[in-house]
């Protein structure tokens, strides 16, 4: 019991710590040109993991706090099937691509994702909550907590309708506003390049989901999918 209630709660600082990143250090002290733009931050990969982060935390911190004491037992089990169905197919995988992506283009050239001008309007410790952090937070969430995770087939699908509404999103705001979200699409101007490069991120999201979904079954065990409960009762039945 006491140990449930410090898991919980460690959940809920981490949410409240999402929120005061989103709300303080986002919106009321970071301003640059950008974020004035069409969509204003909701735009970039980076935000848009903040907020399910943030939701995420807080979300299942107050149901193991509280809602689950009012809530049937059917409708607790939803809500983690929901949560942690989320968290293995779209929260983590996406925590992890913002830091393996930003990293990578950052140390190759950092121009084409971080131009040195933004140290002046981003100090170096909010770009480490956004860059940095989130993708240990993530792993230390996959590593502390059993998930409900989905199938591996129904979850690889899952996070890739979340990659590819991004990049419809990406296309939508420069078919709307006439810019792209990043500096990078900028440089790739021959045929079909913004295209490679995006097919190529896509890939290493799915590789990177294929890989936190082995380090889940790593440190919990193989979970008992579904269709395996189905066909155990089919025997039972038979």
């Amino acid at each position: 019991m006491a140990q449930s209630l410090i898991k919980s709660l460690v959940r809920l600082t981490l949410g409240i710590y999402h929120t005061y990143f989103i709300l303080y250090a986002t919106i009321w002290e970071i301003k640059h040109p950008h974020y004035e733009t069409f969509a204003g931050r909701w735009k970039t990969l980076t935000f848009l993991t903040c907020m399910l982060n943030c939701w995420y935390f807080i979300g299942v911190a107050l149901h193991d706090l509280l809602l689950c004491h009012l809530l049937s037992e059917s409708v607790n089990k939803r809500v983690k099937a929901f949560t942690d169905g989320a968290f293995g197919s779209v929260i983590c995988p996406a925590a992890l691509l913002v830091v393996v992506a930003f990293w990578s283009l950052y140390f190759f050239n950092r121009k084409l994702i971080w131009p040195a001008h933004m140290d002046l309007v981003i100090p170096q410790t909010y770009g480490h909550m956004m860059h940095t952090l989130l993708g240990i937070i993530a792993l230390l969430e996959l590593i502390t907590f059993n998930h409900q995770y989905l199938s591996f087939n129904n979850g690889f699908i899952l996070c890739l309708v979340f990659a590819g509404c991004y990049v419809a999103w990406i296309y939508y705001i420069f078919h709307v506003a006439g810019f792209w979200v990043y500096p990078l699409f900028y440089r790739l101007t021959k045929p079909w390049k913004k295209e490679m490069f995006l097919g190529g991120v896509v890939s290493i999201l799915l590789a990177i989901y294929c890989i936190q979904f082995g380090l889940h079954d790593f440190f919990h065990g193989a979970k008992e999918t579904s269709t395996s409960k189905k066909s155990s009762k089919v025997k039972k039945v038979e």
